[in-house]
């Protein structure tokens, strides 16, 4: 087991805790919690976090002609929640790097037991000119909180293949646009589920994921995902007619299976 966020029973100060039940609906089927779903129950926590300690909403950052977009992630897994559990979501802000927002999460049994960790970095972006823009005014600057055993912020950038193996595509359908117009970006981590083969996914353990988010995606435009996989992992690059759209490392390790029994 890795570094992981230390577990208290009652919430730190500064940090926003939501409890949450595994669904049915939210598992592959071994019972296990789709990577996906953990980036979509971050996105909520997410803006509720927002909406309640920044001292405006996302709803009047986006009248403000802002959106709160996120730019880089890294997820690292202990195990997967299993349909079911009761979970402890947490998320706290930390230092920003330059001009991106910086915010932790840790998920964990209601008893406490380290399941995922991830850290992620957001920017302000005008949604006109598509460009970073500044905190708006009245945007609150929130205190960093440490938490002994958190992950660092993820990297910008990390080594990718020179050349891909293999090749698919997907065309962004309409129920795959978030509230902005754009496709929601846990979608490409469903996309990239879909993938491999999945005797691959079953002989390996999901360790961590990096993903770089590099441009938006709109109803009807197609990507070609360029991907490799070797024993450890899989590399995806995703580009559309506008470029590159995301990049993608999961790094796995490989266990026979042994990971759906425990």
């Amino acid at each position: 087991m890795g570094q992981f966020p230390e577990f208290t029973p009652v919430c730190p100060e500064g940090v926003y805790e939501k409890i949450i039940a595994v669904t049915e609906k939210e598992v592959d089927r071994a019972g296990y919690m789709h990577p996906a779903e953990l980036a979509r129950q971050m996105q909520i926590i997410t803006e509720e976090h927002f909406d309640a300690c920044s001292g405006m909403t996302i709803e009047q950052l986006n009248q403000a002609g802002l959106s709160w977009i996120i730019a880089w992630t890294q997820m690292q897994v202990e195990r997967l929640p299993k349909k079911g559990e009761t979970l402890r979501l947490r998320i706290w802000p930390s230092k920003k790097k330059a001009v991106m927002h910086a915010r932790k999460y840790a998920f964990y049994t209601y008893d406490g037991e380290p399941l995922v960790t991830t850290a992620s970095l957001f920017l302000i972006m005008d949604q006109k000119t598509r460009t970073a823009a500044g905190d708006p005014e009245g945007l609150i600057d929130l205190t960093p909180v440490v938490i002994p055993g958190e992950p660092k912020p993820p990297k910008m950038n990390l080594p990718f293949p020179e050349e891909y193996e293999r090749l698919a595509g997907r065309t962004v359908e309409a129920d795959e646009i978030d509230y902005n117009g754009h496709m929601n970006n846990s979608h490409y981590l469903d996309w990239t589920e879909a993938l491999p083969e999945e005797h691959w996914l079953r002989e390996h353990a999901l360790k961590t994921v990096w993903v770089e988010y590099s441009s938006e995606m709109t109803e009807g435009e197609t990507a070609g995902m360029y991907y490799a996989i070797d024993q450890d992992g899989l590399h995806v690059k995703g580009v559309s007619a506008k470029g590159q759209s995301f990049r993608l490392l999961a790094e796995c390790e490989a266990d026979g299976g042994a990971h759906l029994n425990v």
